[in-house]
C-alpha cells in the first residue's frame, strides 16, 4: 500500500508501456488496453507475468505471424488489416503507422509466432521500488484514487 502514483504514471511511458497499451487516458492502442481488461484476469502476478515473459500466453487478436514469401523474404508481424488480395502487417509495434503490405499470392508459407512482439526485458533497468510503482499504477488503471496510493498509518 502507499505505492507513488507519479513515479507510476512515469514509468508507464519511460518503459515503453505507453508505446504500445492504453491505460486511462495514456498511451496507444496496439496491444491491449490495460483499462478495459476484465478482473478475472487481471491481478498482479499475472500483469507481472505477462511483463516478464510477454510470450507465455498472447491472446489471439494480438498473434504476430510469420509470412515466407516466394521471394524468400520472411516477415513477421501483426495482422492490422485483411483483404481478400493483400495483409497488412506491422512489423514494428512502435511504428505502427507503417504497415508492410504483402500480396497473398506472394505468401509461400504461413505460420504462427509463438513469441510476443512485447519484448522482453521491460524492467531490467528498474528499481524494485519502480518496479512495484509502475505494477499498481497499471493495477490501478491509471487511477489516482485507488486504494494502491492510500498511504496508511500505523500508532506504534
Amino acid at each position: 500500500m502507499g505505492r507513488n502514483f507519479e513515479v507510476g504514471r512515469e514509468l508507464f511511458k519511460v518503459a515503453s508501456c505507453a508505446a504500445c497499451h492504453k491505460l486511462s487516458d495514456q498511451g496507444k492502442e496496439f496491444g491491449p488496453d490495460l483499462t478495459k481488461i476484465e478482473s478475472k484476469f487481471f491481478n498482479t502476478a499475472h500483469v507481472l507475468q505477462s511483463i516478464i515473459d510477454p510470450s507465455k500466453k498472447i491472446a489471439e487478436k494480438y498473434q504476430s505471424h510469420s509470412y515466407l514469401l516466394v521471394s524468400g523474404k520472411q516477415l513477421t508481424g501483426m495482422v492490422i488489416k485483411d483483404t481478400p488480395d493483400e495483409l497488412h502487417i506491422v512489423v514494428d509495434p512502435l511504428a505502427k503507422d507503417k504497415a508492410t503490405v504483402i500480396l497473398k499470392d506472394e505468401i509461400d508459407a504461413e505460420k504462427k509466432s509463438d513469441v510476443s512482439l512485447m519484448p522482453k526485458g521491460l524492467l531490467d533497468k528498474l528499481s524494485r521500488e519502480e518496479i512495484l510503482d509502475l505494477i499498481a499504477y497499471v493495477m490501478a488503471k491509471g487511477d489516482k484514487k485507488h486504494k494502491m496510493y492510500m498511504h496508511e498509518h500505523h500508532d506504534h
